[in-house]
């Protein structure tokens, strides 16, 4: 009986040190997969921010004038000077009706620096106000600089 209680007290102490080693193994395991997730979720929100950063770094080299602007029935007509030193691919105008219900239109205008040009933008009902922004390329991205956005308001008839 003596030999009895010794053999199942030594099992018991295996089991013991058994549950152990799989408690430590399944906390490791789950600690790894933890540290490669976050790992993986920091590379990736750095890559944006630089990203980001790198975008707001080439709108800065970009800049628009307006020096008019008018609406008629189909279109707005806006005269535009690229006054910085990156060339403009695009315009991008945002236009709000009375309603406050916006509606878009973009426009190819090549503007080297310090050149100006006349762009009409196809439209629907009256304009309230317009917001017209540039547009460059990068490789093969286009990037709407929204920061250097000009804010037309009022727009009267020409």
């Amino acid at each position: 009986m003596v030999l009895c209680r010794r053999f199942s007290q030594g099992r018991r102490g295996v089991a013991v040190w058994i549950s152990w080693v799989l408690l430590v193994a399944f906390s490791v395991l789950i600690g790894s997969i933890v540290l490669n997730f976050t790992r993986s979720h920091t590379t990736s929100t750095v890559d944006d921010l630089t990203e980001k950063g790198e975008i707001l770094t080439l709108c800065q080299e970009t800049g628009l004038a307006v020096n008019g602007y008018c609406q008629k029935t189909q279109t707005l007509n806006i005269n535009v000077t690229n006054n910085n030193n990156r060339k403009i691919e695009a315009i991008m105008v945002r236009g709000f009706d009375i309603y406050n219900n916006p509606q878009g239109g973009e426009r190819n205008a090549s503007l080297e620096p310090g050149k100006a040009k006349s762009v009409s933008v196809v439209k629907q009902g009256v304009l309230k106000k317009a917001e017209v922004m540039p547009m460059i390329i990068v490789g093969k991205k286009r990037i709407i600089c929204q920061s250097r956005k000009i804010t037309l308001e009022p727009v009267d008839f020409c």
